[in-house]
C-alpha cells in the first residue's frame, strides 16, 4: 500500500510544480468557411438536364437560391442523388456547365435543395457582378 501511496504522493508534488493551464474560454470557436469562393443569394433560371441509373433522362426548368464560381444551391422537383451529374443550361445566355450533386438539403413539399458542383471554377457561367465596394463618407 505505501508504493501507491507514494506514487499518489510523487504525482501530486510534479502537479504542484506545473502552472495552472489556462482556463477555457467562453468565445465559441470560430469555424471557417469552407467554400472556395464566395457565395451569393441569386435567382438565376437554369434548365437542369440529366438521368439516374434506371432512370429515363430528365429535364426540368429549376432557380439557383445561391450561386457561386464553383456551384450552386439548386431547388428541384426532380429527385436526385448525391453524385449524379447533370447538365446545366443558364435561360439568358445559354451557356451550359457540367456540375454534380454533391449536398441534399430540405425538402419541401414538393422539391428539394440540391448543392452542385462545378468540375473547374467557373465564375462567368452565372453572370455576376461584383457590387462596388462601400466608400467611406467624406
Amino acid at each position: 500500500m505505501s508504493r501507491i501511496f507514494e506514487a499518489l504522493k510523487h504525482a501530486q508534488s510534479l502537479r504542484a510544480d506545473k502552472p495552472e493551464p489556462n482556463p477555457p474560454t467562453t468565445e465559441a470557436p470560430k469555424i471557417s468557411d469552407r467554400r472556395r469562393s464566395p457565395r451569393c443569394a441569386l435567382d438565376v433560371s437554369v434548365y437542369v438536364y440529366g438521368h439516374g441509373p434506371e432512370t429515363d433522362p430528365f429535364h426540368e426548368e429549376a432557380h439557383t437560391l445561391n450561386v457561386n464560381a464553383n456551384g450552386a444551391l439548386l431547388l428541384l422537383s426532380v429527385p436526385v442523388h448525391e453524385g449524379q451529374m447533370l447538365l446545366l443550361t443558364h435561360l439568358l445566355t445559354q451557356r451550359e456547365q457540367d456540375c454534380r450533386v454533391v449536398f441534399l438539403g430540405t425538402k419541401h413539399s414538393r422539391t428539394v435543395e440540391a448543392g452542385v458542383a462545378f468540375p473547374r471554377t467557373n465564375p462567368e457561367f452565372w453572370q455576376t457582378h461584383s457590387a462596388p465596394e462601400d466608400k467611406p463618407a467624406a
